[in-house]
């Protein structure tokens, strides 16, 4: 007798008799983990799948998105979504140096311009009866290039490499746009005047102080004292008596009692400051003319200067950049770099303003 045979099929009929109940517990064991095996192999693919409909669903809801502007210029014409206007105009306006700003002053800077937009499409709509779109004459050469984070040197480096594989993300300047979606600066419920400009002398300007027709309330002088810290903050311009006599008459008239003034007193000019130290009005043989008109045609940086006549010439002390009026880009850039927001820094610089959103 194989002794063997016999306890092999005592231990068969013992396992067919188990079996049931084996295969029931490795029914239910699959059941209850089907749902882990699944998430470990494909439980990204939902994250991805509702971040993708998440983003789109985002970018439908932009109000940005929903208004055109028609750019006209010498070479044609051309539609862009207000979004991607103001990218472009951001960039334009800011310059190639995006690492150089923060992006709460990037964010300032471009509520400033979407306000001077939105200015646009208000006017526009009581006169056309157009409230999707606008018409701005610019140099359209200017925005046929592709946003600043998608224009990339495709040559074969190792760097340029690294940076096109980067350039799919956004950049500071699409950052500020899609963070400000809508926003808008007003005063009185009304967008204001969003002057902006590079660099103070130290103060902004008060626009009651050199337009008096016509109210601004907001554009008050402030205190920028983080501006005396930028290079560009003093520059000198020097100009030869023959070159300054020649604009002068371009700037006056060429009469011959302006003439018999150059030849005897050509350094008699009076100037008027505002409060701020800009030159308002400059006199010369009883004529006038602004302090911007004088400073752009001598090429100055802003009309915050002293004229200093030497024998032969004439030296500019120029402090500085642009016509002094509501937010200094440099200066909100500092403020930006001390911990302060968008909407902060757009406050300090226009007095008593809110906030507003496009509908």
């Amino acid at each position: 007798m194989n002794l063997f045979k016999i306890v092999q099929k005592k231990t068969d009929r013992s396992n067919c008799k188990n079996r049931p109940y084996r295969d029931v517990g490795t029914v239910l064991l699959f059941v209850f983990l089907l749902p882990y095996v699944i998430s470990c192999l494909w439980g990204h693919v939902g994250e991805e799948t509702e971040k993708v409909f998440g983003s789109n669903e985002k970018e439908e809801k932009r109000i940005d998105k929903k208004y055109e502007v028609i750019l006209e210029g010498e070479w044609g014409s051309r539609t862009l979504s207000m979004q991607e206007y103001l990218i472009r105009k951001l960039e334009i306006v800011m310059g190639d140096e995006e690492t150089s700003y923060e992006l709460e002053a990037l964010k300032a800077q471009a509520v400033l311009l979407r306000t001077q937009l939105w200015t646009l499409f208000l006017n526009n709509s009581l006169d056309l009866n157009s409230e999707t779109s606008v018409t701005i004459r610019d140099d359209i050469s200017m925005y046929n290039s592709e946003p600043y984070s998608k224009s990339v040197d495709t040559e074969n480096t190792k760097d340029k490499a690294d940076n096109i594989s980067d350039s799919t993300d956004e950049s500071l300047y699409e950052k500020a746009v899609y963070e400000t979606d809508g926003i808008y600066l007003a005063y009185d419920n009304k967008p204001v005047k969003a002057a902006f400009f590079p660099l103070s002398n130290g103060h902004t300007r008060d626009a009651s102080q050199v337009w008096q027709n016509i109210s601004y309330p907001y554009l008050v002088s402030v205190e920028c004292g983080r501006d005396i810290m930028s290079g560009d903050y003093q520059s000198q311009v020097i100009v030869s008596k023959d070159e300054y006599c020649r604009v002068i008459e371009k700037i006056y008239g060429d009469g011959e009692e302006l003439k018999n003034r150059l030849n005897n007193e050509w350094n008699d000019m009076e100037f008027t400051y505002d409060t701020a130290g800009y030159v308002i009005e400059a006199r010369f043989a009883g004529a006038s003319c602004s302090g911007e008109r004088f400073r752009n045609e001598f090429g100055l940086n802003s009309a915050s200067f002293q004229a200093e006549w030497n024998e032969g010439e004439v030296i500019f002390h120029v402090k500085g950049m642009g016509h002094g009026f509501g937010l200094s880009q440099y200066g909100a850039n500092e403020r930006a770099v001390s911990g302060e927001n968008f909407e902060q820094i757009l406050k300090y610089y226009f007095f008593q303003t809110e906030l507003a959103k496009i509908e």
